[in-house]
């Protein structure tokens, strides 16, 4: 699992902000649909007939693997036995897998008890972002691709998904080529 490239150049002798460098200069803007970036915690379920029949979680290299070269995170079974995964699979029983076809799908569990749930979310569930039908939910037909116009557009973007009576701020956008499956980010945290 590779992760999702950030757009812009990173100062990474400073402050880790962007900089106005584009860095995915490959990436095909127009055939891309942008969508908010839900800030949970990254999983994949794999699917048989609808129900769910493994459950996954993320794990980023330590200090000593990246020193060793690895960079790139992978995934690990979550376990029913482990209180840390407890959330996860309340997330996997409150999600609707009916007309989720078979396969492995990567999604973000959310909810009140996951990364401090920045969505306001009441309970738990899944959004399965590898399913186009689910990204549907969130994309931003307006958003910018420019350094100067990410800027001041993003802070201003409330989510499409989490409590939107609390007037939530978005994490970021994410853009997805559906025709090739790239996909790029930026955080609102990026520039700050």
């Amino acid at each position: 699992m590779e992760k999702i490239p950030t757009i812009f150049d990173r100062n990474w002798e400073t402050d880790r902000k962007v900089n106005n460098k584009l860095v995915v200069t490959d990436f095909d803007f127009e055939n891309a649909i942008a969508t908010e970036k839900l800030d949970g915690t990254n999983v994949r379920v794999t699917v048989r007939n609808n129900t769910v029949v493994r459950v996954e979680k993320r794990r980023n290299p330590d200090k000593k693997q990246k020193t060793n070269g690895i960079k790139d995170p992978w995934y690990v079974d979550a376990s029913k036995e482990d209180k840390a995964d407890k959330y996860i699979f309340e997330a996997v029983e409150n999600t609707d897998f009916s007309v989720v076809p078979d396969g492995e799908w990567s999604a973000e569990a959310l909810g009140e008890k996951i990364q401090g749930n920045p969505l306001n979310l009441e309970g738990h569930t899944l959004f399965i972002f590898s399913l186009e039908n689910w990204l549907e939910k969130v994309v931003y037909k307006d958003a910018p691709t420019s350094f100067e116009e990410l800027k001041k557009w993003l802070p201003n973007q409330k989510t499409k998904f989490g409590n939107q009576k609390n007037d939530t701020g978005i994490e970021g956008i994410v853009w997805h080529n559906l025709k090739n499956g790239q996909m790029c980010k930026i955080k609102v945290k990026d520039f700050e």
